[in-house]
């Protein structure tokens, strides 16, 4: 092992250990999302950590390349590498929408990791003693963002463990504190404005200015379209809330009730040869749960009004 520290990686080694970096926190993303949910702030050391072992892991490699020849051209090379795939993770992250979220606190966290591997590398010429007051210095940023992350979702993310327990009048209090505690984003608009016209029988007039708000904040987001759609949808501004829910569907056809929020529209628009396929297809991807039951409804409706007016 010594050996090959001294030595360095081959590139096919380092190359395979720098991927698992990147692409293993996006495979584990919804495996361990009740622990990110638990421990908000817990993803900031984990950044840390991961590119800490990244710089080192790319250096490791460089000492087996011909260029640079110098050892410190080596370590500057390193950094940026590292650097470079550390910004390309937090865009990955605000593009795929696969259950991670780009946040300025990953960028500090992982930046105090790539300097931490550099002083770890050049701990020999600095000296133990000014190498471990580095290191501390380091840390502590990575300990700022930890816990303005922690203050921010604590309330945000108990909010969403209750909500997946199906307890929505607690995880719409916990998403009230999250609001009054300063913490602001579209997601936790969204999360109100769907908790209040879904589950909590709320005046669409007044859930509305949530979902403008998180539309706001996040205008191409399917989700926030589908929700903001809904809830125009249901404050009677069909006309308004049909591109909006049309839009939804283009960008993620997958959404989970999209088909019945869609439907609802086209009924209420008095176009029933739109709405009865959406129905149905409702009825077949979620079966006979809340949106298929729904869907059931505004079918029996139409065959209702059918039969009435057949001679």
């Amino acid at each position: 092992m010594m050996t090959m520290v001294r030595q360095g990686l081959p590139w096919w080694m380092g190359f395979g250990l720098l991927a698992g970096l990147f692409v293993l926190p996006n495979l584990l993303a919804t495996p361990l999302s009740k622990l990110w949910l638990l421990l908000p702030g817990l993803d900031k050391p984990t950044h840390f950590l991961a590119f800490c072992v990244s710089v080192l892991v790319v250096y490791l490699a460089t000492l087996r390349l011909p260029w640079p020849r110098e050892q410190r051209t080596k370590l500057i090379l390193s950094a940026t590498v590292t650097f470079v795939i550390a910004v390309a993770d937090e865009i990955q992250q605000a593009v795929l929408r696969i259950g991670r979220t780009a946040e300025f606190g990953d960028l500090v966290a992982d930046m105090a990791g790539i300097l931490v591997g550099v002083v770890v590398i050049r701990s020999r010429e600095l000296g133990m003693k000014w190498a471990a007051a580095l290191i501390f210095l380091l840390l502590l940023p990575v300990a700022v963002v930890t816990a303005k992350t922690y203050r921010d979702l604590d309330h945000y993310n108990r909010g969403m463990l209750y909500e997946r327990e199906r307890e929505y009048q607690k995880a719409r209090a916990e998403y009230q504190l999250a609001l009054e505690s300063g913490f602001e984003s579209a997601q936790l608009y969204n999360a109100i404005a769907w908790l209040d016209i879904e589950f909590l029988g709320a005046d669409p007039a007044q859930v509305e200015p949530f979902a403008a708000r998180a539309y706001a904040l996040d205008p191409d987001n399917p989700d926030i379209l589908d929700t903001y759609g809904w809830v125009l949808v249901r404050a009677g501004k069909v006309h308004e809330g049909l591109p909006l829910l049309i839009k939804a569907k283009t960008k993620n056809p997958k959404i989970y009730c999209i088909d019945l929020h869609l439907g609802a529209a086209y009924l209420a628009l008095g176009q029933q040869d739109q709405a009865v396929p959406l129905l149905r297809g409702q009825i077949e991807r979620t079966g006979h749960d809340r949106f298929g039951e729904a869907a059931l409804a505004l079918l029996a409706q139409v065959e209702g009004a059918g039969n009435h007016h057949s001679p």
